[in-house]
């Protein structure tokens, strides 16, 4: 009788443990975290560019758009320092500060956004509006409004310790005397095509006045506009495009 309780004690002192460890692995499967880091470089990041933030809006200053393009989720820089290194790592790639120019503005001074100070990449969209009826009796605005952004955009530059590339896509609003108006810009062009890091400098044609002058809404540079003069990095100047190589493209 005494042997058999043994047995029963045993069984029940074994199947006791079994239950326990069984119960220890579910709980240690449950709080086991998955270690990112085993991942592939390149895997990891793809995961960091889907991360960035594909746009944010800055406040206007001056009338001016101000726009970051893939930018860093602040939060996800506190995960922990290995991970904080590779993310900026791969924003510093792809992280691209980018200005659109409008009617209200008149060459103030931007401030550059706090968050966007490691950018490298400046992408601007400039307008050399020149609304004189007649090129004849009047200057052609062309002059003015280039040494005007010139201005600006030189300040900005200074700000951005780590810039590596300038694009600039400039519009002028076809009308009676874009003739003048292109000649005008030819002999500007040195204004933009002396900037440290430029990639990319194109002239556009682009009907883009659609409401009152003075307001935030009076151009539209997203609506089709045409190439007609690119600049050519090997010749450091710019050069007229072909006609019909001068296909519309949308705006920014």
């Amino acid at each position: 009788m005494l042997q058999s309780k043994d047995i029963m004690g045993r069984q029940g002192a074994e199947q006791q443990t079994s239950k326990d460890i069984a119960s220890v692995n579910a709980r240690k499967k449950q709080t086991s975290t998955f270690n990112f880091f085993n991942l592939p470089r390149e895997l990891r990041d793809s995961i960091y560019d889907e991360s960035l933030i594909f746009k944010r809006k800055f406040e206007d200053q001056s009338g001016v758009r101000i726009r970051g393009r893939r930018l860093v989720q602040i939060h996800l820089l506190l995960i922990n320092r290995q991970f904080r290194d590779e993310y900026l790592e791969r924003a510093e790639k792809k992280t691209c500060l980018v200005i659109v120019d409008r009617d209200r503005y008149h060459g103030e001074s931007l401030k550059l956004p706090a968050i966007m100070k490691y950018t490298r990449k400046l992408e601007l969209h400039l307008a050399l509006a020149c609304d004189v009826p007649d090129h004849i009796l009047s200057r052609c605005k062309v002059t003015q409004e280039a040494r005007m952004h010139r201005k600006w955009i030189g300040n900005l530059c200074d700000q951005m310790k780590h810039l590596e590339s300038v694009k600039i896509n400039v519009l002028i609003d076809a009308h009676e005397h874009v003739a003048e108006c292109e000649g005008h810009i030819l002999k500007e062009q040195y204004r933009f095509t002396n900037l440290e890091n430029l990639t990319s400098l194109e002239i556009f044609h682009c009907d883009y006045y659609v409401g009152h002058k003075g307001t935030t809404c009076a151009w539209n540079f997203s609506r089709p506009k045409k190439v007609v003069m690119r600049w050519s990095a090997e010749r450091g100047e710019l050069e007229r495009v072909k006609q019909v190589e001068g296909a519309c493209a949308s705006g920014c």
